[in-house]
């Protein structure tokens, strides 16, 4: 157990400069454009729902950005193994089980996006405070928002994504998240040990997560029961499972130096 703290410490010291910056963009980059895009708001202009307003404004897209560049960064911790120093020798001759190298990984990366989506709930809040002052600057107060936040959060298929409100999302969304990191991790493993076969999982990774997400952003105008979710989420998590035995097995047969 000791080596596999370890060698989280050294992963995790891989991460810490890049996970900060991404932490800190997710904050502030959405607040900056909060304000610009409320800037020229008045007393005579439509008022928008907040859960609009944060969309219309690009936040959503910063923080999809931010995870496309920590599941870049993800990769270049795998393949700068093979560069340089070629590290992954070492990882695999340490008298340590196979199976810690992976985990070590896995984990750290699951850390790392379970921070970004705390830097994002921060941001909604504080964006929402930005949006909630600026309307509550003029007209003596007469468009203060109430309750908004939380109507916000209920109102928003986005919002439900990353704060999921009952069990069905709170496993879906959590499956999302396992199959992600565990999916990257099994193409980078495949790629390197030439067991491209495995690709074919992969493409039914993306085909299920793809429509569970396209259900789930557009959850308001459906009329499909929510039920199908621990369907869905139960197929996430068989290919999840598939994903970390086949990895373990190539790191084991060291098939992947």
């Amino acid at each position: 157990m000791r080596t596999f703290y370890r060698l989280l410490q050294y992963e995790f010291s891989t991460w810490l400069k890049a996970i900060l910056l991404l932490c800190t963009a997710v904050i502030v980059i959405p607040l900056y454009l909060l304000h610009m895009f409320v800037k020229e708001y008045g007393e005579y202009t439509v008022h928008e729902r907040y859960e609009n307003i944060y969309a219309s404004s690009g936040c959503i897209i910063v923080f999809l950005l931010c995870i496309a560049a920590a599941c870049g960064f993800f990769l270049k911790t795998i393949y700068a193994g093979y560069w340089g120093s070629k590290s992954i020798y070492m990882f695999l001759s340490l008298p340590v089980r196979r199976e810690s190298i992976y985990f070590s990984k896995i984990v750290v990366f699951v850390i790392c996006l379970l921070m970004l989506l705390g830097s994002q709930l921060i941001s909604i809040k504080l964006g929402y405070d930005v949006v909630s002052a600026k309307f509550a600057s003029y007209g003596e107060g007469r468009f203060s928002m109430t309750n908004g936040l939380f109507l916000a959060v209920i109102r928003s298929d986005f919002f439900r994504i990353i704060m999921p409100l009952n069990l069905s999302r709170i496993i879906s969304s959590a499956s999302i998240l396992i199959m992600i990191t565990t999916a990257l991790y099994y193409v980078a493993l495949c790629e390197r040990s030439k067991r491209y076969w495995g690709l074919v999982a992969i493409g039914a990774a993306v085909i299920v997560g793809i429509k569970v997400l396209s259900y789930r952003m557009s959850e308001s105008y459906s009329f499909a029961a929510p039920s199908h979710l621990y369907i869905s989420s139960s197929i996430m998590l068989i290919l999840s499972g598939f994903f970390i035995w086949h990895s373990i097995k190539l790191i084991k047969k060291a098939a992947i130096a």
